[in-house]
């Protein structure tokens, strides 16, 4: 008996070793890879060039740093940059006052990613740019650029290109992937319920072509779109909305003396001439071969290190920003998710914390689950009882996305903002045909005859039909009552803004949908001064950037131990990556009444 008991404490004692020398290798590695990526202490020499180079995706939210996604990224030997919209601004807004800043160099193509470097988003960045041009000279150099990438280059004081530089500015197109017709080839059947004209979000999935009402709704919101966009080009480059108009409908490629007819440009230099006339300005780097810069990375690094991680010091007037971000289900947040119970769980804790005086909620969602959005709505409300609450909507607020923007003392709409569709949908599946074909048969028993109403085996009866439409009318219903005695808006003048139908933040702004054209910035001050606290507050993030300690326990834990997988490129690999994100999207789906509040999944504006 003494053997045996001393052969299971020496088991444990090796495996308790075995444990510990794991957790101090993986230790060790973390801070290894921190270690090798940690920026290089510098110091900025007087009369330097800020030099922003735009390779990162700029997203609402600060990213969390996911330990094996670095790992991953490590071996590939390419490591993905973020920027959140708050670390640009604050960045730039704190270089704009830096007596050794001179000017700003903008360079290089934005990344996109999930709902990243929107044109909503990109219009606040802008906006911080041309705040910075009042003060200090911006200069931005156009290569290969995309509208996105003009859009924010636009705002700079002197615009630059060489001879072979491009700009595609061809305008806006709305396009969504029709899997109808294949899924009736190979004998998936949807069945699709919708409450309202416009509701056309489960069209994709049972037909082969765009209805006229997706037609039409569609083509005013990217004429909106267009319309906001190169309205703010024409104003920050002086020429009329017509004339740049003309360039997209004329012109597939705009090259170097093209873009400086159409005033698209302000100069051509070639690299070394721009090298020159820069160092002339700001003086040589001997050590650099070039002239006097700081880079812009490392500028946000210097000047708020620890920006969202020690929140925990600050004052008693706080002004929280929460993001709900991704499709509304549910459960927990994850990638691309808005968990009910995560984005709950941080209005409770921010509710009872007296030091908070307001919330901001940023909406980047299309929606998702009715009952997961009716539940973040009574949280918000519940929240709004005790401290002001202001939205602020950024890429996309509309369907699910809009309900819980809805019940906010007030909202904040970018133009380029997609909004509304308030609506709802269900969509019903039928694998009976396709298992006939594979020879899979679904076979079963049942006590009552709707037990079964919800199997993939068989279609929906016109009597179950007629429960599940009556169920999405009742939600409708409550959806309008919401937005109506919320909004202040009668029924009877809500009902055409409703059915389904999305707009455009102008058009929104317009109809009472939102209170006022403006950005995260607009919608932090506003909830300050709803809280009677002016300018004397701090701000913080939820989620907050995880801390060294957050970041080793997430990954020990397998929190987050996904491997992170190239961006897709090119048409092919774009359109294949869609079909796998539908996928993706709709077996995510969880809503227990199968009614939904969401705009279409695949709808893509570029």
């Amino acid at each position: 008996m003494a053997d045996f008991v001393i052969r299971v404490l020496k088991w444990l004692a090796a495996l308790v070793t075995a444990y510990f020398i794991l957790f101090a290798l993986l230790f060790l590695m973390l801070i290894g890879i921190g270690i090798a990526f940690q920026p290089t202490p510098v110091t900025i020499e007087p009369n330097s060039v800020l030099v922003m180079d735009l390779g990162f995706n700029l997203t609402d939210r600060p990213e969390t740093d996911d330990p094996a996604a670095l790992i991953a990224d490590a071996l590939e030997g390419s490591i993905s940059q973020t920027a959140s919209l708050r670390q640009v601004i604050n960045t730039l807004e704190s270089a704009s006052n830096d007596p050794d800043i001179h000017g700003l160099l903008i360079k290089g193509n934005l990344q996109t990613g999930s709902y990243g470097t929107s044109f909503a988003a990109l219009r606040e960045f802008r906006q911080a740019v041309l705040d910075f041009g009042k003060k200090k000279p911006v200069w931005s150099v156009l290569k290969w650029d995309t509208l996105r990438d003009y859009y924010l280059k636009s705002a700079a004081t002197e615009v630059i290109t060489d001879s072979h530089g491009m700009v595609d500015f061809r305008g806006l197109r709305a396009e969504r992937l029709y899997l109808g017709e294949a899924f009736e080839r190979i004998g998936i059947d949807v069945q699709v319920e919708a409450v309202g004209e416009f509701k056309t979000a489960g069209e994709s999935f049972q037909q082969a072509s765009m209805s006229e009402a997706e037609k039409e709704q569609l083509a005013d919101l990217i004429d909106d779109l267009w319309e906001a966009i190169v309205g703010d080009i024409a104003a920050s480059r002086g020429v009329e909305v017509a004339t740049l108009n003309a360039v997209a409908e004329e012109e597939l490629f705009n090259t170097g003396k093209e873009n400086l007819r159409n005033h698209l440009v302000d100069t051509i230099l070639s690299e070394d001439q721009l090298i020159e006339y820069l160092v002339g300005k700001v003086g040589f780097d001997g050590e650099g071969e070039t002239f006097r810069q700081f880079d812009f990375q490392d500028y946000r690094n210097l000047s708020d290190p620890m920006a969202g991680l020690m929140d925990f010091d600050l004052g008693n007037n706080k002004v929280a920003i929460l993001y709900v971000q991704g499709l509304i289900l549910d459960g927990k947040s994850g990638d691309g998710i808005a968990g009910a119970t995560t984005i709950n769980k941080q209005l409770r804790k921010l509710r009872n914390d007296d030091s908070v005086k307001a919330v901001v909620l940023r909406v980047n969602s299309p929606g998702g689950s009715s009952t997961a959005s009716y539940r973040i709505a009574r949280e918000i409300e519940l929240t709004n009882e005790e401290k002001p609450v202001v939205v602020s909507m950024g890429t996309i607020a509309a369907s699910g996305g809009y309900m819980i923007s809805a019940v906010g003392d007030y909202i904040f709409a970018e133009s380029t903002t997609i909004t509304g569709s308030i609506g709802v949908v269900s969509m019903l599946w039928n694998v009976e045909e396709l298992a006939d074909k594979l020879s899979l048969h679904f076979e079963g028993v049942e006590t009552h005859p709707f037990a079964g109403s919800f199997s993939l085996a068989r279609a929906k009866t016109d009597e179950e039909l007629r429960q599940i439409r009556a169920m999405g009318e009742e939600t409708y219903d409550e959806f309008l009552q919401i937005v109506a005695v919320n909004r202040g808006i009668t029924r009877n003048d809500l009902l055409p803004l409703a059915q389904g139908r999305v707009w455009s933040g102008t058009a929104a702004v317009e109809s009472k949908l939102a209170d006022e054209i403006g950005g995260l910035k607009s919608a932090v001050q506003r909830a300050a001064d709803l809280a009677g606290i002016g300018d004397g507050f701090d701000v913080i993030e939820r989620p907050r950037p995880l801390t060294l300690e957050e970041k080793i326990e997430e990954m020990l834990t397998g929190g987050s131990m996904t491997l992170a997988r190239p961006a897709p490129r090119g048409q092919l690999g774009i359109m294949l990556s869609d079909i796998e994100k539908e996928v993706q999207r709709l077996a995510s789906l969880n809503d227990p009444r199968g009614l939904y509040t969401v705009v279409p999944y695949n709808l893509r504006i570029y």
